[in-house]
């Protein structure tokens, strides 16, 4: 497996951010995104959240992609929804079919509303092209894995809007973010990471995207498209919940905190160097969260460690329920190891 997979990444990553787009460009899909239905309101055969609706969509759309252009791949992407839907008395699994007319017939029996369905199985077999620098070619092995976050910080993607609530550092749609990170399903370790960014800028009233990928196999490690400076300013992102005398002993040693919505928006922030770290106590992440920014941030010399041992995130745990793949220590992202060994020490004194 060449590195032709990152070109498929990118490629499938702008197809999935294309939906999350539509979903709120579009009048109609936009009215049924936003909308909170009374329970006595909704249609009992189609009571589906249609932002429920829009993640298994999307996460399905990478699935079919992916497993199309790398067969040894099928079985081993995993996503954070089900594609199970309860219909009535009937069980369906959302997924795209080799037509359009299939995807349409399979989307209505669970969504029940014919233009919504039109709209989005559209975007879902338009066949799209995008830019993509050519890394050098290097050798992947097999056994991969992969972990999706179809629509990462949906609270924000619903809400809309964007605001700057610190230096380059946003809430609002800016936040939303698609997540496609490979590991090496023996050792556990992200090796490709690709972040897609549906709304990272608004030129004539329209958003347009952007994506940063990373990779490190063995010795050979590249980041792009851009240039990425590291954070020269001792900013940290924590969660809104987090400890206040954490933050308190951050803030007397220098560090300025901020709360911007979404782990992967955290994540991206580090990586795009408006961030030195991001600290979670808590055990508020999973898997596919962390597994693309922490193959970046290790292309770049970072790391995404358990907050508590310190030990590095892995990816290739088997669970039986969707708990099990959170991330129960907390974690500790950064890009800088002096930065790291910095706030360790900080906050081990603080203990």
């Amino acid at each position: 497996m060449g590195t032709n997979i990152i070109d498929a990444l990118i490629l499938v990553s702008e197809k999935a951010a294309n939906i999350a787009r539509i979903c709120r460009e579009d009048s109609h899909l936009l009215s049924l995104l936003v909308q909170e239905k009374k329970e006595d309101e909704k249609n009992p055969r189609f009571a589906h959240d249609f932002k429920t609706f829009a993640d298994v969509l999307v996460q399905e759309v990478v699935k079919y992609e992916l497993g199309a252009k790398f067969p040894s791949l099928c079985g081993f992407i995993y996503g954070e929804e089900s594609n199970e839907f309860v219909c009535g008395r009937e069980t369906v699994f959302v997924e795209v079919k080799q037509t359009l007319k299939e995807t349409e017939d399979l989307l209505l029996t669970v969504l029940g509303d014919p233009k919504a369905v039109s709209l989005l199985a559209e975007e879902v077999h338009r066949n799209i092209t995008t830019s993509v620098n050519q890394t050098q070619h290097v050798s992947l092995p097999e056994n991969l894995g992969i972990w999706i976050d179809p629509i990462d910080a949906t609270a924000e993607y619903i809400r809309g809007g964007a605001e700057e609530i610190h230096k380059n550092i946003h809430s609002g749609l800016p936040t939303v973010t698609v997540l496609i990170g490979v590991f090496n399903r023996d050792t556990g370790e992200p090796v490709v990471g690709v972040i897609n960014q549906p709304f990272h800028s608004k030129i004539d009233d329209k958003w347009n995207g952007r994506h940063i990928y990373g990779i490190l196999i063995g010795e050979y490690q590249a980041v792009g498209p851009g240039c990425y400076p590291e954070c020269i300013d001792k900013v940290v992102a924590v969660s809104s919940s987090e400890d206040e005398n954490l933050k308190n002993d951050l803030k007397e040693n220098g560090y300025t905190i901020v709360e911007p919505p979404g782990a992967g928006y955290k994540l991206m922030s580090i990586i795009d160097g408006h961030l030195c770290a991001y600290i979670l106590t808590k055990p508020s992440t999973f898997l596919w969260d962390l597994c693309a920014c922490h193959a970046i941030l290790k292309a770049m010399g970072g790391d995404v460690l358990n907050f508590h041992t310190l030990k590095p995130i892995r990816y290739n745990r088997i669970e039986q329920t969707v708990m099990g793949y959170c991330n129960e220590g907390g974690i500790l992202a950064f890009r800088n190891p002096a930065i790291r060994d910095e706030l360790v020490g900080i906050l081990r004194n603080s203990e």
